[in-house]
Parts: structure tokens; sequence; C-alpha cells
């Protein structure tokens, strides 16, 4: 299970608001002042996502949980989102190369290019709501022993 920290925004009937903000992978290592992604990783913000996750424990807004997300969601995620669109438009392309030659091809393309990135759209918001993230609890506090 892939684990993040979110703070809880607004507490809603059945659940909770949640955001955390998206952190590059760079900038872990010492090469990230000559690195071309590194660079660009410290000019870009980052960049906050807010989601609904559905929980009964009793959480209070501005308070920090634990949320997970297992692994064959992001796997599955990642396979509808790229290789759906992509054979979509291969296959459309040379269904199209086949009938009417080069320029079938190139329509072919753009025409299943798109259906294939619309269609992995609409599948990934009805498979989100399946398998979205879970709360996995509430961060215990750290407080100093003086």
């Amino acid at each position: 299970m892939m684990e993040e920290i979110a703070t809880v925004v607004a507490v809603r009937e059945g659940g909770v608001e949640v955001a955390c903000f998206s952190k590059s992978a760079c900038g872990q290592c010492r090469q990230s002042s000559q690195c071309g992604t590194g660079l660009v990783a410290k000019a870009l913000p980052g960049r906050e996502h807010r989601f609904f996750v559905p929980t009964t424990l009793t959480l209070l807004a501005g308070q920090q949980v634990r949320i997970g997300i297992p692994e064959p969601s992001v796997i599955g995620g990642a396979l509808l989102v790229y290789l759906l669109p992509l054979l979509s438009l291969l296959a459309t392309a040379l269904a199209g190369h086949w009938l009417q030659g080069e320029a079938g091809s190139i329509l072919g393309a753009l025409l299943g290019g798109t259906g294939g990135f619309l269609l992995a759209a609409r599948l990934a918001r009805r498979a989100s709501k399946q398998h979205g993230p879970v709360l996995l609890g509430p961060l215990i506090p750290v407080m100093n022993a003086d």
C-alpha cells in the first residue's frame, strides 16, 4: 500500500475531505543542482490535491491523517490511462490504413487516440469511486517532553 500524509480540510457526512501536495521525486540526490528535472521541480510549485475519503472516525479540520492507495489500483490506473489510448490509436490507425491508405491512417490515429483518451478518462472516474484512497488513521501529534 502506498501511503501519504494529508490534512483534513472539511468534515462531511460519511467521511472527510483531505488535501495533500504533490511532491517531485527529484531533489533527493546530490545532482539536483545539475539535473534538468531537479531544476524544473524547484521552479514549479507543488500542486494541491483534494478528495473525499469515506470514514467513520471522528476527525477535526486541520488534523493530519495517513491515507493509502493499494498498489494494484495504481498499476491498473496507469495501464488504463497510458495503454488504452495507445492501443486505441494503433488499432484505428491500422484499420484506417487498411481501408483508405495513408490519409485513413492519419484520420484513424486522430480519432482512435481521442476516443481512447475519452474512454480512459471515463473508466478512470468510475474506477476511482470503487478503488479510491482509504483512511489509515490519524497521525499522533509529537510533543516535547520538557
